[in-house]
């Protein structure tokens, strides 16, 4: 009896470990699953946002191609114009008087812009009249067969070709045609410049991961990263690029070259010309990898797993979409790329504020040879505000660029009002305009800090006049602009409130205008201010204040030498930024 009650006992015991190990197989089993389940949404969640990034990539460059043709056709339709009130050539001959006109007008534009092969005017039937360089095409050389000519049809402003590799020409050329009309509306004739690899720029500044392609309208290679085509090579049998060259945008996961790759596919605005960007799968998808280990190896804490790894997968993800946002939004750099010679800048984000600000300046030379400058703010930060910032450096340059003088404020109110995506979004700016001969001065401010001006041995605020309220509060308000003389040597400086809110010391005071006045002052050296010691006081002053900036930091400074020629190695050229 007592052995059948031992026995019993153990078939007992037996029976429940026998039971606890199936329980624990079971929530083996259901924390593998689970496990399972989380890995395979987290991992198509970030490869859904690695795919974002490559569209966002190809988009991206695909506006900036976009934004690049339409400047240069801004350009070239600003000499069109002073082609105008040239007469009609009969049969592409011109007045000996009109003809050498019409040569000075081709030759400040292929000499303004850079990397241009050659510039052509013809009269309305598509005979050169006249070229420059000579040898591009004698007079009288009927182009009227051209892609640019034919594509260029009556109310078109502009129309880029599709490349073609001319003799000697050292890779694919593009030619943009604009017409010339007479005061009367009258097409005269169509200027046209051709560049060779002109959209080799872009390829050349995609990330080391990331290969671009640019193609035509028809499908052939204008640029690509790694070496520049060499002759024309056509991409119209690509899936994408054809899906592109139909408008549509988009990303696939693909074979190319033997590897698993990840491209996206945008059509470049308003040209007809299409971006591919490629990324390999093992490049793009890295971070999947990562996540797979830190969950595998997460899987025998089961609490911390449940208690933690969902809030760690939601953060790292909002953290990759808000990457994406910065992408989408910010790679068309806030900051200009090349300011004229004797301009120096110094801009540093507040990392309080995510470095995303709305700080924009710039800097540009007019057509009257004078030097227009500009320094903004736009209220608030994050995405929103360096996008709307983005808009009014890029509508300011172009006005610029233009002659647009600076009483046309009301240009950029327009445009905040309608492009802002909340109605509390305003800006505040500075403009400001030092003629040819640096000796006249004209400027407006809306809402913002009051410029500096160091001259006769003091320095003083631009304020009073030329002041109106900030842009986007007011409707049809004007905005005065002031003007005055200036003497053999001054300085003029711009800035954002962020400088002037900046402290010296981590509890300090604040700068102030005041303070910034006395650091003009200390920047003062026998030739007068110095704008190299400013903006290197200015540097200093923002790595004192370390990532305790309130706001983000930017100052740009011109002295009389920014009317001057200088050698491109000068050190005012160069511009600093944080």
């Amino acid at each position: 009896m007592a052995r059948a009650r031992r026995a019993a006992q153990g078939g007992g015991d037996g029976d429940r470990r026998r039971a606890i190990v199936g329980w624990a197989g079971v929530g083996l089993v259901l924390l593998l699953v689970f496990v399972a389940f989380v890995l395979r949404l987290a991992e198509d969640a970030v490869r859904s946002e690695a795919e974002g990034r490559v569209r966002t990539t190809a988009e991206l460059t695909a506006r900036l191609a976009g934004e690049q043709s339409a400047r240069f056709g801004e350009v070239a339709q600003t000499y069109a114009q002073r082609l105008r009130d040239v007469p009609r050539p009969r049969r592409a001959r011109l007045p000996v008087g009109d003809r050498v006109q019409v040569e000075l007008v081709l030759t400040a534009l292929r000499s303004e812009v850079r990397g241009l092969d050659a510039v052509a005017y013809t009269d309305s039937l598509g005979r050169v009249v006249a070229a420059v360089p000579a040898a591009a095409a004698a007079p009288g050389t009927d182009l009227s067969g051209t892609d640019w000519f034919r594509g260029l049809g009556d109310g078109l402003e502009r129309y880029l070709s599709r490349a073609d590799v001319p003799r000697g020409a050292r890779g694919p050329a593009t030619t943009l045609a604009v017409p010339v009309t007479s005061a009367a509306g009258e097409r005269t004739g169509i200027l046209a410049v051709t560049a060779t690899n002109r959209f080799q720029t872009l390829a050349d500044a995609a990330a080391e991961d990331v290969k671009l392609t640019l193609t035509d309208q028809a499908g052939a290679v204008v640029g690509r990263t790694g070496a520049p085509p060499t002759r024309l090579v056509t991409r119209a049998q690509d899936p994408l690029v054809r899906a592109a060259m139909d408008g549509r945008t988009g990303v696939r996961v693909r074979e190319v070259d033997g590897r698993p790759t990840v491209s996206g596919y945008a059509g470049v605005p308003g040209t007809g010309y299409t971006v591919s960007a490629d990324v390999p799968a093992s490049k793009a998808f890295e971070d999947v990898t990562r996540l797979r280990a830190t969950l595998l190896i997460g899987t025998a804490l089961i609490a911390f797993l449940l208690l933690w790894l969902l809030p760690l997968l939601t953060l790292r993800l909002a953290r990759a979409r808000e990457r994406i946002v910065v992408s989408e939004r910010f790679q068309a750099d806030l900051l200009p790329s090349d300011l004229p010679t004797g301009v120096l800048t110094h801009y540093v984000a507040s990392e309080k504020r995510m470095l995303l600000g709305g700080d924009f300046l710039d800097a540009v030379r007019t057509p009257d040879g004078g030097l227009a400058v500009l320094v903004g703010d736009v209220c608030g930060h994050g995405p929103r505000a360096a996008a709307l910032a983005a808009r009014l450096r890029a509508s300011w340059r172009t006005l610029a660029i233009a002659g647009v003088p600076l009483d046309r404020l009301d240009v950029l109110d327009a445009i905040i009002v309608s492009e802002r995506p909340d109605e509390d979004l305003f800006a505040t700016v500075v403009v400001a305009h030092v003629d040819a001969d640096g000796r006249r001065l004209r400027w407006a401010v809306a809402g913002h800090p009051p410029a500096l001006l160091a001259a006769d041995g003091v320095v003083l605020p631009l304020d009073g006049d030329g002041r109106g309220p900030a842009l986007g509060l007011v409707e049809g308000v004007p905005w005065p602009v002031a003007e005055r003389d200036l003497p053999e040597r001054w300085t003029l400086v711009l800035y954002t409130d962020g400088l002037i809110e900046a402290r010296a010391e981590a509890d300090g005071e604040r700068l102030e205008v005041l303070g910034l006045q006395a650091l003009v002052e200390d920047a003062r050296g026998a030739d007068g201010v110095s704008p190299e010691a400013l903006v290197q006081a200015v540097a200093q002053l923002a790595d004192a204040d370390g990532q305790g900036l309130d706001d983000d930091l930017a100052i740009l400074v011109v002295d009389e030498r920014s009317t001057r020629r200088q050698a491109p190695d000068s050190p005012v050229q160069r511009a600093r930024r944080g």
